[in-house]
Parts: structure tokens; sequence; C-alpha cells
């Protein structure tokens, strides 16, 4: 046998040794506090809803009506996806497994010749039974592929064994693991299976169980032994009663193990606290190996050199470490539920027998003060074998309590382990029928049975995997499962379904968040909103994303609530911005700026579409043109093929926004065109921008048309507009059809109401003398007024310096003094760029003079500035399509004759005869006006 003083020369190096370990105590403890189910893939998934916001608001002197655009509310909903793999975990493992054996097969070269044959046994069992004739080499499931395992793995160990003890035992582990690559090479080329080298990857997981539980039994009474061997030397000098002391510590630490136990077996409702039995491989690990330097500097027939045997502790300790991490990876319940068990079996069984023997032997010198530590496992006595005996004893016992529970474990595990396979490699159907047994044989088995239903949709089978949820939900209910039903339930139109699971599900899993919130979204979508807003709300610490879908549904349901806590996600703050709008608010600038640099680095064709909407249905005066043009690339992306019509829509709300009012109506009638199921919206939309700008008889044949494409959200205004736009008979029509309520201002007494409303139905196509004229004869009240704001807007082009002075004088009389008014006032040339910059400024718009037709003054000086006759008259030709001003149709026919266009400017003259006499053209022509 080699000296200990050979294997220092060996390559045994502790830094990377003890990394390893750390690595390894780090990524277990880090999957079992913080992440115990990295497998579940339960994510969010968005879902928009339309919300009526007020963009603006129209006042006509009795009449009033808001004009309202929709906004985008973003929910989020938890859906279940098809598990987590995580292959190249796998395939890491799988590297780690075989570092651990080649290392424990190098080591095992240098046992004595009995444990030689035992260790060798043990690894012909275990290769045996890991299914490595699963590769199919020379057929299914033939015995070639466990002949060259066998043979390229163990044989270096028997060479070694027998010619090479003399070897270096760095060259012994470079042999061994060049015979075990090419092993491994050699069993992934003859393969036939897809993806072998994944096979094997997976597949590893049964050594690396075995190597750990290898581990576990020898270590079995580490933790009592370790923790004895402390408060030994503690006391050594100071005769106390160690043995109260260690009696009391053993109690505390069987009875927390027993209840482990007792949890572990289906007892619930314990008086005592536990917690999960994986946590004990630390302290294992730790006081075991304070055992195993005292029984290594007692013990005088080892089975190997002591560095060997802690290289070997070390090298358990590490893949314990790492076999937890793989089995929360992996989400192998069975394999994770047969390696607790059988930590806590060996924890009751050795522990137990430990204190027997220290007890029974040791018991009279234990609290002399004498160091009965050095000589606890000296001389190795019959009586130390009873105590291995009693614990193996101890653990049949405990497994026949369990009804052998641990042999379904290792059934299920196996099969869990080979459909992960399958499922990896896109064999669905093999993989389903495996996850499906896997379940049906052990039943605590989450991912199999997830996977089993996932599978079955993806091979087109919704009856077949539905059956699997509801067979979940009724024998082992689970989140992912519950939420899995009822999107499929909801998919299938059958909502109070859905909604019976989710209530169901929150019977077993009280206050869950995800469960909550799906069960709230689907109580709105069968109108049970304020039992929605009760659930939300009934969370003491709520998610971002319930937050952010309960401020949604507030502004739903009409009751929004705006702060200025700005979110970080982008579904929050666009739910901010919605909620900001819904209360005709301002949004902070942090809070558009925030949103335009997510909307930027978002990837969601959803969120982007919503996001825009939101933000450009507020008043920008501002020009719209970058911003069409941006949404204009967007809408023609084949990204975003599916929000084409709502990006058109955002861009006519911005056009809206910027006042652009014939892009509007233009881009409106353009989308009815395109959108027949919509036509009736967009129409009507269209309709209240008309009356808005006083063209009733346009705005009238619009809600007609609305009307005629099935809109049917009739209310008194529109009732206004038809009687103002000359369809009196549709008016009678909304009254007797739809039950519209009459206008109240038909009860109020005098003259005045009816007035105003009769010069105001025809205030575009009025003469401005005329209108002025009847200004002056008006009486007085806040319809004077009104009527002069109106008329230096749309009429001042045609009325005299003293005119638009007195109009103004009277303006601000009565409402104060407008400086950017006055200024304008104080020389009302339309041909001044200053007067006319003071005359935008007090209108509330920006530099652009051709945007809404109905501004009259502002389209003459347009066409005034301009010097190209053919550019003046097509300005003043696209306005007359709205406009139906005198002047303006004069201006225009004049600028046709001035390029030649007679034939144009006659059939204008024509054309003017429907709303005014040949007189008043006559006259117009002369320049009488």
């Amino acid at each position: 046998m080699n000296p200990e003083s050979k294997l220092s020369s060996a390559s045994y190096s502790k830094i990377p040794s003890f990394l390893f370990l750390i690595l390894g105590v780090f990524f277990a403890l880090y999957y079992i506090v913080f992440n115990p189910v990295p497998y579940e893939n339960i994510s969010t998934a968005y879902f928009s809803e339309r919300v009526s916001i007020p963009f603006d608001w129209a006042q006509i002197g009795p009449i009033s009506f808001p004009i309202e655009v929709d906004n985008f509310l973003v929910f989020q909903e938890f859906k279940s996806f098809r598990p987590d793999f995580h292959v190249s975990e796998s395939y890491i493992f799988g590297i780690i497994v075989s570092v651990v054996s080649i290392s424990f097969l190098t080591l095992l070269s240098e046992f004595k010749k009995l444990y030689f044959i035992i260790g060798g046994a043990a690894w012909i069992i275990l290769i045996t039974f890991s299914n490595l004739n699963g590769l199919n080499i020379g057929g299914v499931s033939s015995n070639f592929s466990l002949i060259i395992s066998l043979v390229g793995t163990i044989t270096p160990a028997i060479i070694f064994h027998v010619w090479g003890q003399n070897w270096n035992l760095k060259i012994k582990w470079i042999c061994t693991a060049i015979s075990f690559a090419g092993t491994v090479f050699i069993l992934t080329s003859l393969s036939p299976i897809k993806e072998p080298m994944l096979y094997l990857a997976e597949h590893s997981l049964i050594i690396g169980l075995c190597l750990s539980l290898a581990w576990i039994f020898w270590n079995g009474h580490g933790v009592l032994s370790g923790i004895y061997f402390l408060i030994a030397r503690a006391n050594r000098t100071l005769q106390l009663r160690v043995s109260i002391q260690i009696a009391l510590i053993g109690f505390l630490y069987l009875a927390l193990v027993f209840f482990i136990f007792l949890e572990l077996t289906g007892e619930s409702g314990l008086p005592f606290p536990t917690f999960s039995p994986l946590f004990i491989i630390f302290p294992m690990g730790i006081f075991g190996w304070v055992s195993l330097q005292a029984k290594l500097n007692q013990c005088t027939d080892l089975a190997t050199n002591s560095k060997a045997l802690k290289a070997l502790y070390l090298l358990g300790f590490a893949i314990s470490c790492w076999l937890i991490w793989k089995l929360k990876l992996a989400g192998n319940q069975p394999a994770e539920e047969l390696f607790k068990h059988l930590i806590t079996y060996s924890q009751l069984g050795f522990s137990l027998f430990f204190l027997v023997y220290i007890f029974s032997n040791f018991l009279s010198v234990m609290d002399s003060g004498k160091s009965v530590d050095l000589i606890l496992y000296k001389p190795h006595s019959l009586p130390y074998y009873h105590l291995r005996i009693g614990g193996l004893i101890t653990m049949l016992v405990l497994i026949t309590y369990s009804d052998a529970i641990i042999g379904v474990q290792v059934n299920a595990m196996t099969t869990n382990t080979l459909a992960d396979y399958y499922y990896q490699t896109d064999q669905k159907l093999e993989a389903s029928i495996l996850y499906e047994n896997a379940w049906m044989r052990y039943r605590k088995n989450p991912k199999a049975k997830n996977a089993t239903a996932q599978l079955l949709l993806e091979l087109k089978q919704p009856t077949l995997a539905k059956q699997h949820l509801e067979e979940s939900f009724a024998e082992a209910p689970q989140v992912d499962n519950i939420l899995l039903l009822s999107d499929q339930l909801h998919s299938e139109n059958t909502l109070f379904e859905a909604v019976y699971y989710l209530e169901r599900g929150l019977n077993y899993f009280p206050d869950h968040p995800k469960l909550i919130n799906n069960l709230a979204l689907f109580y709105t979508k069968i109108n049970k909103r304020e039992e929605a807003l009760e659930l939300l709300r009934s969370i003491s610490n709520p998610e971002e994303i319930l937050l952010s879908n309960l401020s949604a549904l507030q502004t739903m349901a009409g009751k929004p609530e705006s702060t200025q806590i700005l979110q970080k996600d982008l579904p929050s703050n666009i739910n901010l911005l919605v909620a900001s709008n819904a209360l005709g608010n301002i949004p902070s600038k942090d809070l558009i700026q925030k949103i335009e640099n997510q909307i930027e680095t978002s990837s969601s064709p959803m969120l982007v579409n919503a996001g825009y909407r939101n933000l450009f249905a507020s008043q920008k005066k501002n020009n719209p043109d970058t911003e069409l043009k941006l949404l204009d690339s967007l809408a023609n992306s084949p990204l975003y093929q599916s929000f084409q019509m709502q990006l058109q829509e955002t861009e006519v709300i911005r056009s809206l926004a910027a006042g652009r009012i014939v892009d509007v109506v233009k881009n409106l009638n353009g989308l009815a065109f395109r959108n027949t199921g919509d036509a009736g919206y967009y129409l009507q939309l269209s309709a209240l921008i008309l009356a808005q700008n006083l063209d009733f008889r346009k705005a009238a044949l619009e809600l007609e048309a609305a009307q005629e494409k099935g809109f049917q959200a009739f209310d008194t205004h529109h009732w206004s507009i038809y009687g103002l736009g000359g369809l009196p008979e549709k008016a009678i029509e909304l009254r007797e059809k739809f039950n519209v309520l009459l206008p109240v201002y038909l009860t109020d007494e005098g003259t005045s109401t009816p007035k105003y409303l009769e010069l105001i139905s025809k205030f575009h196509q009025s003469l401005p003398q005329a209108l002025f004229t009847q200004w002056l004869e008006f009486e007085e009240s806040e319809y004077k007024t009104d009527l002069a704001i109106r008329l230096i807007a749309h009429k001042s082009h045609g009325l005299k310096a003293a005119q638009t002075q007195a109009l103004g004088d009277y303006i601000s009389a009565k409402i104060g003094v407008r400086e950017k008014l006055e200024k304008y006032l104080s020389n009302p040339d339309l041909k001044s760029i200053d007067s006319v910059e003071s005359l935008l400024t007090w209108l509330g718009l920006e530099e652009e003079l051709t945007g809404n037709p109905y501004y009259t003054p502002l389209i003459i000086s347009a066409a005034l500035i301009n010097q190209d006759p053919l550019t003046k008259y097509e300005i003043l030709n696209s306005a007359t399509e709205f406009n139906r001003d005198p002047l303006l149709w004069i201006a225009k026919i004049n600028a046709a004759k001035a390029i030649g266009l007679d034939n144009y400017a006659n059939d204008a003259l024509i054309q003017m005869q429907e709303w005014l006499s040949k007189e008043e053209i006559f006259q117009l022509e002369r320049g009488n006006y």
C-alpha cells in the first residue's frame, strides 16, 4: 500500500476543491431559499382594453358635449407556459458528476483489497441501474451500452489497483479521465437516439444521487458526533456534565428530525415548526468533517489513507450540494422527495444509535473531564458496528412505516428523468405518456402533471389536457395548473367555469397573488367590477402587477386615481397616464419622459401601440409631422400588422390635437371605409368634430351615415346636431327609436336661445357684415359674448377694423383683457405676420395656418402671404371643401381666374347658389362685402 506521503505529490489543490464545494453550497442554498421552483414557468401576458377618455369639450351656447377618444388600458394576467428546461445546466451537472466519478474511481484504486472489491461492486451496480441501455446501441435496450460503460470506467481502477500502486495519483486521474471521456465518446457515437449526450447528461442525475446517498449513509451520525467532539473538547478540563449537554442536544435534534419525518409522511397540524430536510446537508458536512478527522486520528485499520478519505468526504459533500441544485432546476420532485426521505431516515437511525453507543460505552467517564473524544473510535470495537447495524435497522423500520414510499419515488424518478429527455428532444407524445405515468405513480410531482397538460395542448388535444388539469385540481391542486385550466376554459368561452376554479383555488392557496389577479380580471369580464376591485384591494402587500391592474380597473370603472409615483414597468406607467387623462389632468413631464424612454426599449408591439396612443391623446398643438411619420412607419411594419388600424387611429388623434381638422375628417372617413365593423364609431366622431367647428350640415350627414353603419349610442347632443344640420326628421327618429331625451334648452324662456341657435346653425355660410349686424341687435347674454368671440375667430376677415375693435372691447368688458387679442385688434392686417401670430396665440394654435379650414381669417392670411398663384388657389380650394364662408369662396373664384381656371370658377359660382341668393353672389363678385 502506498504511504500517505505519496498523495502529497498528487495534484489535489485545496483552493479548487474548496471553491468547488463553496459554489455547490451557494447554489444549493440559493435554490432552496430564494428560487425553490425554477422550472415553473408562470409569466405575465398583456392584453389591452379600450376606455373612452375626454379629449376635448365642445360648448356651443346651450349645447355641450365631449369629444372622446379611446385610450388603452394594459392588463397583465398570469399564464402558465411549458416548464423551463435548463439544458446548459444539465450538461454542467453531467460534467460535475463525471469529475466526481473519475475522482472516486481514481481514489478507489488506492483502497485495500476488500474495500476495493466492495467499492467496485457498488460502482457496477450503480452503472447497471443508471438506465444506460436506453442508448439502444446494438438494439433497443440491449446490454452493449452497459458493457461498454463498465469496461471503460472500471478497467483503469482495476489496472491501477493491481499493477499501478506506485503510480502518481495525478497520472492515475488523467488516465481514468481519458478512459471515461473515451467511453462517453464511444457511447454517443454508436447510439442511434436523438442527442445521446443530453440523454447521458439527464441520467447523470441517478449516478449523482447514488454518490450523494453513499456519502450521507457514511456520514450518518456526523451532526451529533461532530457536536459531541466540540463539546467534549470545550469541557475537557472543566468537569461539566457533558452527558446532560449531549443528551439534551441529541433529544432536540432527534425530535426535530422526527417531526420532519412526520411531515414527510403526510402528518399535518404539527405543533412544532419544521423545515426542508435538505438543509440538514450543510450541518452534516460541517460537523461530519470534525467527526471524520477525529476518527481518522483514532482508527488504525482504514480502508485507505486519511488524505484519500478526506478527499472522498469533500467530494461527497460537494456532490450532495450540487445534487440539490440539479434537483431544483430539473423539477424532478420524486427524486427530491426520495433524497429528503433517505436523509431523514439516516439521520434518525444513525443519530439515535450514536447516542446509544456513547451512553452505553462512555457514560461512566463522560463527565469525568477525561479526553473521551480521543478514544471514541479507538479501538474500532464491536459496539461501533452495532451502531451501524442499528441505524440500518431503524431505517428499515421507518421505510416500512412510510409504506415503502421510496420504491414508488425511485420508479417515478427514473420515469421523470426519461420524460425530461424526450421533452427536450421534441418527442412530445413519448414525453406526455411518461410524465402521465410518473404522476400516476407518485402524486407529489407538480412538474409532471403540468408538463403533461402542456404537451397535450401542443399535440392539439385540449379535451384530454383539460381532463388532466381537472384531475390535478381534484387530487393534487397546484397554482400553475389552476392558471392553465382557467385560461383553457376562458379560451373555450366558459368564463363562469374559469371563475369557479380560480375561486376554489383560493381556498387551497389563500391570498395567492397570481390567483387573485387572474380572478379579478375574470370578474371584470362577467361584469363584477366592484368584486374585482375589492379583491385586488384585499391584498396587504400587492405586487407591482396587481397595483397596475388595480389602477386600470379603477379607471375602467370610472373611478380613476392619479399618482405622481412613477413605476418601473411600462404597463403600469401606461395605466397611470390613462388615469391622468381620464381626470383631465396634464401628465407630468417625468411620466411622459419615462414612458417615451420605456417605449424605445420595449419589444412588445402591443405596449408600444398603447403607449403612443395614450401619449398622443392629449392636447399637443405643436407640429405633429415627426410623430405622424413615426406612427406611419410602425403601421407599415410587418411586426405591427395586427395593430395597423389602431396606429392609424392614433395618427388621427395626433392630428386632431394639432388642429388639423381636414386631415382628421378625411382619415376618419378612410378608416370607416376600411373597417366596416367600426365605421359607425369613426363617422360619429367625425360628426362631433365637425359640429364642434359649427359645420352642422356636414356633421348631420356624417351622423346619418354612422346610424346606417350601426351606431346606436345616441344622446341629446346628437338630437341637436340633426336639428341644426337641417335634418329634423332624423331628430324625430332618434327621439322615437332610441328614446333620446330632449335638450333642456327647449324649455328656456325668451328668444335668445332660439335666436342664437338659428344664427349659429348657418354661421359659416353667412356674410360677416350680416352676422355683425345681428350681433349688435342681440340682447345682452352669455350668447352675445360667445358670438363676439366666434366673429373674431371666424369672420374678422370680412369686418372693418372698427367692428373688430368693438367686438374686442365687448369681450374685454365681459371676460377681461386678452393681450394677444388686443395686439391683433390694434392691427387686424392678415398680411402682417405679427398680427397673425397674435391671432394664432389667442386661438391657442401654433404656427400652422391651414390646419383648420373653419378659421377663415387664417386661411385668407395664408393665401395672402403666399405669392405663388397656384399654391394660393390650392389653399383656398382645400378649405372650401369644408367651409362655406362666402368671402372664402369668392377668394377661391378669383384665385382660379388668376391661373386660368375659369371653368372651375364658374362651377364654384353655381355651387354658391345653394346657400346664397344671386343678388348676394353678384354683390360679392363686385367686391361689395
